[in-house]
């Protein structure tokens, strides 16, 4: 929750200094992938399809408040590290937590 809500409020801070390609895409697949590898540990694996459907839709609802704040723009290619980084990050803990995977979760 304080990783969503700190996209919206924090959304003009960010308007200064914008990152260079490729790194603000390596900022958005890693800033997501963690929202979503949190939330999917909270959730757990019987509900691994909530971080799976919620991070992308707060993905695209940051892109959309972007694209109204002054000084920021909306991209499609952030929404898609977003979700890259959503589905990577759900995967290894999938992995991770499997019955008999390397961390040992039933």
């Amino acid at each position: 929750f304080f990783m969503a809500a700190m996209i919206f409020l924090r959304a003009d801070a960010g308007a200064g200094i914008p990152l260079p390609a490729p790194w603000d895409k390596l900022a958005h697949f890693l800033y997501y992938g963690t929202m979503a590898l949190l939330l999917a540990h909270g959730v757990g694996r019987r509900w691994l399809w909530v971080p799976l459907v919620l991070v992308p839709v707060i993905g695209a609802a940051d892109e959309w408040h972007q694209s109204l704040v002054p000084g920021r723009d909306a991209s499609i290619w952030d929404w898609v590290a977003d979700g890259v980084g959503t589905v990577g990050f759900v995967y290894v803990y999938w992995r991770a937590t499997r019955k008999g995977g390397a961390a040992g979760y039933p």
